[in-house]
């Protein structure tokens, strides 16, 4: 057996930014360390082949049929500049070696020998563990954990040695949690501690702040540590969150405030990815015992963290079957509207991966397995990438931009739209003031040039009249529709205006389309979320900001335009979403 760890060492790649960057994305290995299971041979074969398979993508295109709207459809695949695990490796910890507990250091732990050293054989460069298998060819690799490989069941009746000197052994049940991340360790840090740890580099190397352990030393230490990790694919970050992002159990460390940290530093428009072991568009409820797999509140905790940011995708495992391309994640806390697409290849032991292009623009993701050591490819789609339009910037600041309330103020139905070759720049609510009636709710917005030059403030310049709703009572019946309304595709918003939905007030837009130049209306019917429960806007007051768009920021366009806008309940005010692309 010989085993390279110590004199290999990859650091993370930093890809050109204006890419393209491919990777191969893998989950589910699962070898199993037993002998007499008859699906332990099949396993290990199916992984192997396809590695057989995977190993010719460099020389092969990119599929062009009816089932593949890609991009890159019929250009050569060329350099696979990556590949990621998605967890589950092992299907029990990597199984017990007994030569580990007697004669190596954490940094140069083997792992069982019927499961994590068939993983590395599979995987690892330079690890021969004499199978019969052929490795993928491609590096870097970068692993994530999922259930199996951290699971507390079937442990030896020893506990993992730490540090090989007497009575430092963990408890017996997390034998496979610390071998299982020393094993991340061991890829992605390496080790520089004392004399009781050799120095050794990482075989796939991840520097700095970018990867949840002791800096520069190298840590297996999950109770201290995440162990979470990004790595830099150029135009897109990819986030290894394991088996999923806030995980705890057994008192691991979350890594939420790291996760909270590497966020903040790359900003709201960075292009992101999350990959963990467990599914994002499959929990269960809370109180429903023991399960593999997470809870709906664990889950929203998570969305909530990452909702203000740039994710363009989710790539999970623990899904043995190929799911639909792609699931969709419903992501509401900054936009009513938002999904993130979700991507399960299914198990690499039945011969599935995924094979995912990126550029500033696009990302193209495609579904495959391997038949006769052959690549086969399923099905494809291109998921294009926008830089902060996924994000509704409203005003969260509690000021003194209000009035009401509500109860005998009426809802000015009249349009605010902008002259046809400026942009909204900036959109609010006000209280009709001077020759119009006082009593109304009406719109305001800021025009300008794409530029933001020749600025101009424009409120409903028809007459008053009868312009307005309810016909009595004010809005002391009425409610306020939350359902967002957003641009359709192949047009520009113009203007604002609001409308009577049964008994509540929405939001519609005014749109030209580019190609025609015709304008319309848009609405939107289906909603049926509102605010508040009772009584209508009695006791609801209006806020007045104005929501600018996000120019200035790092990364965003001096350029963008009004997408879309929503109302939402701000304490007990009536608050503004706008969103623009």
């Amino acid at each position: 057996m010989t085993d390279t760890t110590s004199n290999s060492s990859t650091l993370a790649p930093v890809g050109d930014p204006a890419g393209p960057v491919t990777f191969i994305f893998l989950a589910d290995p699962q070898q199993t360390r037993t002998d007499t299971d008859p699906s332990e041979g099949f396993r290990r074969k199916g992984c192997s082949d396809l590695n057989v398979a995977l190993n010719t993508l460099d020389s092969l295109k990119w599929p062009t049929d009816n089932h593949f709207p890609i991009s890159c459809a019929g250009q050569p695949i060329g350099k696979v500049d990556a590949v990621f695990v998605g967890g589950d490796l092992c299907q029990t910890g990597g199984d017990y070696y007994a030569e580990d507990q007697l004669l190596h250091y954490p940094s140069t732990y083997v792992g069982g020998l019927r499961e994590l050293a068939k993983v590395r054989a599979l995987y690892q460069k330079g690890f021969d563990v004499n199978e019969d298998v052929t490795p993928l060819k491609y590096d870097p690799k970068f692993f994530g954990l999922g259930d199996h490989d951290i699971q507390t069941e079937d442990t030896p009746a020893v506990g993992w040695n730490k540090a090989r000197f007497p009575g430092d052994f963990s408890e017996p049940h997390n034998y496979w949690r610390y071998q299982m991340w020393n094993f991340i360790t061991q890829m992605h840090s390496g080790y520089d501690h004392t004399p009781l740890f050799p120095h050794t580099r990482p075989v796939y190397g991840i520097e700095g702040n970018n990867f949840d352990t002791e800096q520069e030393k190298g840590s297996y230490s999950w109770q201290d540590y995440s162990l979470n990790y990004v790595v830099n694919l150029g135009p897109v970050d990819v986030i290894q969150l394991h088996r999923y992002g806030g995980d705890s159990e057994g008192g691991r460390r979350s890594g939420v405030n790291w996760l909270k940290q590497r966020l903040d530093e790359r900003g709201h428009t960075r292009p992101i990815i999350i990959m963990q072991h467990y599914m994002f568009s499959d929990v269960i409820e809370d109180g429903s015992g023991v399960t593999p797999n997470w809870y709906k509140s664990q889950r929203d905790d998570l969305l909530d963290i990452l909702s203000p940011y740039n994710i363009i995708g989710f790539f999970v495992g623990n899904n043995l079957g190929v799911g639909r391309l792609p699931y969709q994640v419903h992501v509401p806390t900054k936009n009513p509207t938002r999904t993130v697409p979700e991507f399960r290849p299914g198990s690499a032991w039945m011969q599935n991966f995924a094979l995912v292009r990126v550029t500033p623009s696009t990302m193209d993701v495609v579904y495959g397995f391997a038949q006769d050591k052959k690549v086969v490819f399923a099905n494809g789609a291109t998921f294009k990438i926008p830089y902060g339009n996924q994000i509704w910037e409203e005003v969260p600041d509690w000021n003194n931009n209000w009035f009401g309330t509500l109860k005998t103020v009426y809802v000015d139905t009249r349009r605010v739209k902008c002259a046809a070759d400026k942009v909204i720049i900036s959109c609010g609510l006000r209280r009709t003031v001077g020759p119009d009636p006082d009593n109304r709710i009406a719109w305001e917005i800021v025009a300008a040039k794409a530029d933001g030059s020749q600025k101009e403030t424009i409120r409903a310049s028809a007459p008053a009249g009868s312009n307005y709703f309810p016909g009595e009572d004010g809005m002391s019946k009425i409610y306020i529709d939350t359902a967002p309304v957003v641009c359709p595709a192949h047009c520009a918003v113009i203007g604002v205006f609001f409308w009577h939905k049964e008994n509540r007030v929405a939001p519609g837009l005014v749109v030209r389309e580019v190609a025609t130049a015709k304008e319309r209306e848009v609405i939107n019917t289906t909603g049926r979320e509102y605010f508040p429960a009772e009584d209508g806007c009695t006791n609801m007051f209006v806020d007045t900001n104005m929501v600018s768009r996000p120019s200035g920021k790092a990364g965003v366009p001096d350029t963008l335009q009004m997408g879309g806008v929503a109302l939402y309940e701000k304490g007990n005010r009536i608050g503004v979403k706008v969103l623009y692309t």
